[in-house]
């Protein structure tokens, strides 16, 4: 019972990461390429009522990565991969700062109204760079996390001298 609670766990961690890496990258090649197109007078239906729902849902999705993570450093912490959830937790660690510290003072101030051409697209400029940078993190962690489920598929080594 406790390898498929690990297996869960784990594959939750995975699903987590997907989920946040999948919407980073939509988000610059498919949602927001054409940022540059938002105008005073048309972004907010654009972008606040999706940027909420995203900050919402995620608000749910990352606590429990950090969960997970966490199990997953503890159920860990005597093998080799024992780094791996502490790089997780650094990354997804990176991308909630820069999502909390960067982008949500920006969502803010967007969702009160911008009449500034210009002042608009200095936020949507700092804004899609401040999500690459954390697209670049969670890029980092997807990878890390399938590091570690290529490891653990892994099979052991055979002792020194012993056949396989």
């Amino acid at each position: 019972m406790k390898r498929i609670l690990l297996t869960v766990n784990n594959g939750y961690a995975m699903f987590g990461t997907t989920l946040y890496v999948g919407v980073l990258w939509a988000l610059h090649f498919f949602w927001y390429p054409g940022w540059r197109k938002f105008k005073v007078d048309n972004y907010y239906d654009q972008f606040i009522p999706q940027t909420t729902a995203a900050t919402k849902f995620f608000t749910v999705v990352v606590p429990l990565m950090y969960l997970a993570l966490t199990v997953m450093g503890i159920s860990e912490r005597k093998t080799r991969q024992r780094w791996l959830p502490l790089a997780g937790i650094a990354t997804l660690t990176g991308a909630t700062a820069v999502g909390q510290g960067l982008i949500i003072p920006i969502n803010k101030i967007l969702a009160q109204g911008i009449t500034d051409q210009d002042q608009l697209d200095g936020y949507f400029q700092r804004w899609m760079r401040y999500n690459d940078i954390r697209g670049v993190l969670m890029t980092l962690m997807w990878g890390i996390l399938m590091y570690f489920f290529m490891a653990k598929d892994e099979p052991a080594k055979p002792p020194a001298g012993e056949q396989p």
